[in-house]
């Protein structure tokens, strides 16, 4: 799925990996000046989770699951995509 980057301009493209291990995983892949990986957790719910769980709805409720989040950022040889893999457990 195309998305729109966490800096609010550009687009990367995004699927929902079927995953045991973790409630949600999501490949992130593109080229954007800005990367692809964004720590802040609040920015990460409203950019992946929202958009690939439709059964989390509210950040706040979310939080008090006290989520894990795991992240797995490489680069790929240059001129091509930057890889980012995140790993939700809720």
């Amino acid at each position: 799925m195309r998305i729109k980057h966490f800096a609010g301009y550009g687009c990367v493209e995004a699927k929902r990996i079927p995953n045991a291990s973790c409630t949600l995983h999501v490949h992130v892949e593109g080229d954007h000046e800005w990367g692809l990986r964004r720590d802040d957790d609040y920015d990460l719910f409203n950019w992946l989770v929202k958009r690939f769980d439709r059964s989390v709805t509210d950040y706040e409720e979310w939080r008090r699951k006290d989520p894990k989040i795991f992240i797995i950022e490489w680069s790929s040889a240059p001129g091509q995509k930057d890889n980012c893999d995140y790993y939700f457990t809720y």
